[in-house]
């Protein structure tokens, strides 16, 4: 049992405690945790306190859902009330590679533009400047590599055939797009944005695979809508992100600013911001805290109570690598932040901590161990 005592003594080791100080103390007690028959119970107000410690040091430690409340992959109240001995047993804390493993790099900038007759450019080796004339269209490759659509005609009209143009990451890509009405659209790893060159006279609609994240420039008379196989999305002007990868059970909107329709068939949810629409068999909204959703754009990874399968399809997507099982992996969910500027190896290392899964790198696939 946790003691007020005990609180109080956890408490003012918490305000004091550097991260690494705290990490140390979770790759240890881990250890002892997982031997546990029962489950112990942690109090929320403690288990909350540990989670903020944890999401300030930056690094990826367990985390479990129970009846309860939450419990932690560490009883750190035991070492205030000295209730366990912790006997510490090695964590195997570094990725096995094979003999001359490829070279597994971070993805970064790349992407393929299709023109609407056809002709592929590869952004990442394009030269800054005008990629093409579509006709009263220019796209252009800015500075920073955003590519951006601008009106070469000087009357401000655009009175042409509707011409589609359409942007593709591979797997370990990204890209930043400004669409012709001014919206700019950050795409992650393996997706593609399929969109007109120019906007005409009724909706703005766009055709999603994958995820992005889109700041709508704002437009009453031409609701801007997204087109992600059974569900389409619908706003005015808005801050959102989409996830809508094939292989993921479900697709979610998450929104940031605004206000968002969702729809499948004839099912149809509006979201308020701090509101994400999970769309499966049915449409589910729910509450979540919406700067974990947009991590991947900021430049991270966000694990937040996500099992397995689910982690390591985030990373096949950033390093381009292939993901092997050997043996049933872990059903527990993990939970944390970490930068998708890490090598693979650093990236596996802080899930491996856990002691609840092992790795080996073998030339472009990662192998997953109990």
């Amino acid at each position: 049992m946790v003691t007020d005592d005990d609180k109080t003594r956890f408490s003012e080791w918490m305000n004091h405690a550097g991260p690494e100080e705290v990490e140390a103390i979770l790759d240890k007690i881990s250890s002892y945790y997982e031997a546990l028959e029962d489950e112990p119970f942690i109090p929320l107000s403690i288990s909350k306190s540990i989670e903020e410690k944890i999401n300030k040091a930056n690094t990826l430690k367990l985390r479990r859902l129970v009846k309860r409340g939450v419990a932690i992959a560490a009883t750190l109240a035991a070492i205030f009330a000295g209730f366990y001995f912790l006997r510490s047993r090695p964590i195997k804390n570094t990725v096995t590679l094979a003999a001359k493993p490829a070279r597994i790099v971070p993805g970064g900038n790349k992407a393929v533009l299709t023109l609407g007759n056809g002709q592929s450019i590869i952004l990442d080796d394009a030269k800054n400047g005008i990629l093409a004339n579509q006709g009263k269209i220019k796209v252009v490759k800015a500075a920073d590599g955003k590519v951006i659509y601008a009106n070469n005609d000087q009357s401000g009209t655009v009175n042409e055939i509707a011409v589609y143009n359409t942007i593709s990451t591979p797997r370990g890509g990204q890209y930043q797009l400004e669409l012709p009405d001014g919206s700019k659209v950050w795409l992650n790893a393996a997706s593609s944005l399929r969109y007109p060159v120019h906007f005409g006279a009724g909706d703005r609609k766009v055709t999603l695979t994958g995820e992005a994240y889109f700041e709508v420039a704002k437009d009453k008379a031409h609701p801007f809508r997204v087109s992600t196989g059974n569900t389409e999305i619908k706003v005015l002007g808005t801050h959102f992100n989409v996830m809508a990868y094939q292989d993921e059970a479900a697709s979610k909107t998450t929104l940031l600013e605004g206000s968002v329709q969702v729809s499948q068939g004839s099912s149809q949810r509006t979201i308020a911001p701090g509101e994400q629409a999970i769309v499966g068999s049915d449409i589910a909204v729910v509450k979540v805290k919406t700067s974990e959703a947009v991590e991947w754009k900021n430049g991270n990874f966000n694990f937040s109570h996500e099992k397995l399968p689910v982690i390591m399809r985030k990373i096949a997507r950033w390093y381009d690598v292939d993901v092997k099982y050997e043996g049933q992996p872990t059903g527990l969910n993990f939970v944390g932040t970490l930068p998708r500027s890490e090598n693979i190896s650093e990236v596996l290392k802080y899930l491996q901590l856990t002691g609840l899964v092992h790795f080996k790198i073998s030339e472009r696939r990662v192998i997953v161990m109990p």
